[in-house]
């Protein structure tokens, strides 16, 4: 994540305490600390109960020993298919756990000082040497030089390697009784003249708050001095959104330490898990919170089948869901505009490695948001939650990290296994929806089984997932919307350019919907005899036909190609309209209504564009963007307008 506001993370261990330091000196001895390294963006967390039950799981179901799990066990987000993270115990990164999308399973594969400290132990999946050279890493181990191995071994398990004074750690590629035999039998991930580790002294959670308070006072104290400020400049009515997350519990305990005249927001997308919700319910009445709730009601079910399930690459959900419940809410409670304090960071993805300090809510007009936190790691936010005895979401607990909408498309294939585990009834409901999803757009079962629906441009690594089960897969989610140009930007025999294409849509509505749309954008003529509404700008004109047909037509190929795209995003956001009514909010003016449909007064309207800007839809058309794509002039660059 190079961004200009990286955040550094940076990961110490005092030694004499055997503890996590967020800085080079401990709070609790004073000693000084070690650097440990971590892999990039060092999203480092507190391992609660949940995943440390599920490591001392795995270590006893791979290598037969469960006490190397201590009180203090750290992880560390690093890039992988799915969940991935290095463990870190006594300051060292002994293992990576990571989830096999094939097999939906866990794993761990070793590192050297795991190999180590499971050398102390006598663990199961040793491979004795008699024989080796210093260099062996990335080599396969000689068959004659294996003195003795585990008759369990299978190919695919993790091994420790035992050789006088060195250690190491491999996999085996062949079973037990196949390693004398075969050259490549297993493969040497790391070698060396090592010892094994002894574990370091026993270190409990309250040591880790006691060696960290100082610094964790520190980021507190600024954080308070940043809502502080924030409300200076800002007099307006304080609000805090609570998600139910460990991030905004941090931020609601922040802005209480600074004031208690502040309402709670929690919105309620339909989606939350269960537990989540009635957290935020009893957290609200055990603390005297005043709660608001903005309710998605059945936005979510009413929308499904127009734009199909949500994907990573297009969370149409979070508009007609979170922001639109969200916008409704403030403006019908904080009519003079509200400022929110929100527990965003930039650690948490990529899209929020660059937020600042103040933003404003481009969905929400009158909205101001302040992000104390945004700096602080999830180590940061657990140490905080410990040391303050916050009473945090269970599901937490449960290994689970994401505790919003519970069958988010971005969260991790491995998360929702755990939900189908802990909600078996949730996670049934759904798939049988994405069962009836797939089989209308005739998807294979396994486009659901797998999780290749979170996607409609599928990755490398889905594209390779799909290879190795056999499926044939198209690399972009068919579902029911497409773009089909039937003649790209081309000469008219009147002059100038034209450009022709069909969309084909879920379920086309009356054609007045799209002549209101069409407002936005130009002059509107609509004629119902004949099925098309005639749109007329400076640039050229273009029509919308009933059926999905869009032809424009102007000077110049790039102006052909500007008024397809304005004229193709009306279209669609008239025809797949979700009545979110972002655009109301968004337009300066006031000239857009939503009821039965949209209607615009083309009196009011300047058409500025925000109203296309902010709407969900009209980003769909980028999804289709590659057919778009095709309707360049040859040798003729056209642009396309973002």
């Amino acid at each position: 994540m190079h961004h200009s506001h990286e955040v550094q993370t940076q990961l110490f261990w005092c030694d004499t305490c055997n503890v996590p330091v967020i800085g080079r000196s401990c709070g609790k001895c004073g000693g000084d600390c070690r650097s440990v390294e971590l892999l990039p963006p060092g999203e480092i967390r507190i391992a609660l109960e949940g995943s440390k039950r599920r490591l001392r799981f795995l270590f006893l179901r791979q290598f037969g020993v469960q006490q190397l799990i201590p009180e203090v066990v750290l992880l560390n987000k690093t890039s992988g298919e799915d969940r991935a993270e290095e463990v870190i115990i006594d300051g060292r990164r002994i293992a990576n756990l990571w989830y096999d999308l094939e097999a939906r399973d866990y794993r761990l594969t070793l590192r050297l000082d795991g190999a180590r400290m499971l050398a102390a132990l006598d663990p199961k999946k040793t491979v004795v040497l008699s024989r080796a050279d210093g260099h062996m890493k990335g080599k396969h181990v000689e068959p004659d030089s294996i003195q003795s191995y585990d008759p369990g071994i299978r190919a695919g398990d993790e091994v420790v390697l035992r050789m006088g004074r060195f250690i190491g750690c491999g996999s085996a590629k062949v079973d037990a009784a196949q390693l004398r035999s075969s050259d490549k039998g297993i493969k040497v991930k790391d070698f060396a003249r090592a010892d094994p580790i002894v574990p370091g002294k026993k270190a409990w959670t309250r040591a880790v708050v006691r060696a960290n308070q100082h610094y964790l006072a520190a980021k507190k104290a600024k954080a308070e001095h940043e809502i502080r400020e924030a409300m200076e400049k800002h007099p307006l009515p304080l609000s805090v959104s609570f998600s139910g997350g460990k991030d905004s519990l941090v931020v609601l305990d922040l802005v209480r330490a600074v004031t208690n005249d502040f309402t709670t927001v929690f919105v309620d997308t339909g989606l939350e898990h269960p537990t989540t919700r009635e957290y935020v319910k009893q957290f609200a009445e055990s603390q005297w919170l005043k709660l608001m709730v903005a309710k998605a009601e059945d936005a979510f079910d009413e929308n499904m089948p127009a734009f199909g399930p949500p994907a990573k690459d297009f969370r149409w959900c979070c508009k007609v869901c979170k922001l639109a419940p969200a916008a409704k809410l403030i403006e019908e409670q904080f009519p003079e505009g509200t400022l929110t304090v929100e527990g965003n960071r930039r650690l948490e993805s990529f899209s929020r490695a660059g937020i600042g300090l103040i933003e404003q809510n481009p969905f929400v007009p009158g909205q101001v948001i302040v992000n104390p936190i945004r700096e602080w790691t999830a180590l940061d936010v657990w140490i905080h939650i410990i040391s303050g005895k916050l009473p945090y979401n269970q599901l937490y607990d449960e290994d689970i990290e994401r505790v919003g909408c519970w069958m988010c498309p971005s969260s991790l294939a491995s998360e929702s296994a755990e939900i189908s585990r802990l909600s078996p009834e949730l996670s049934r409901a759904w798939n049988a929806k994405l069962d009836a999803w797939a089989e209308e757009n005739s998807l294979p079962k396994e486009f659901v089984t797998y999780g290749f629906w979170r996607w409609k441009e599928l990755p490398p690594k889905m594209k390779e997932l799909a290879d190795k089960l056999g499926m044939k897969v198209s690399p972009r989610r068919a579902d029911s919307l497409a773009l089909k140009v039937i003649k790209g930007v081309s000469p008219c025999t009147a002059g100038g350019y034209s450009v022709d294409a069909v969309i084909s849509l879920p379920e086309a509505r009356p054609l007045s919907q799209t002549s209101e749309m069409l407002k936005t954008f130009g002059d509107v003529t609509p004629n119902e005899e004949f099925g098309v509404v005639i749109v007329k700008t400076a640039k050229g004109s273009g029509k919308a036909f009933a059926g999905g047909q869009v032809s424009t037509v102007a000077a110049s190929p790039e102006d052909a190609l500007e008024l397809f795209d304005g004229v193709a995003r009306a279209v669609l956001r008239a025809n797949m309209c979700a009545k979110c009514g972002i655009c109301v909010r968004t337009c300066p003016v006031g000239a857009i209504k939503v009821e039965e449909g949209i209607a615009v007064d083309e009196k009011l309207c300047t058409r500025c564009g925000a109203c296309t800007e902010s709407c969900v839809v009209a980003h769909y058309f980028d999804k289709l963007a590659d057919d778009f794509g095709k309707l360049r002039p040859k040798g003729k660059a056209g642009r396309r307008k973002k």
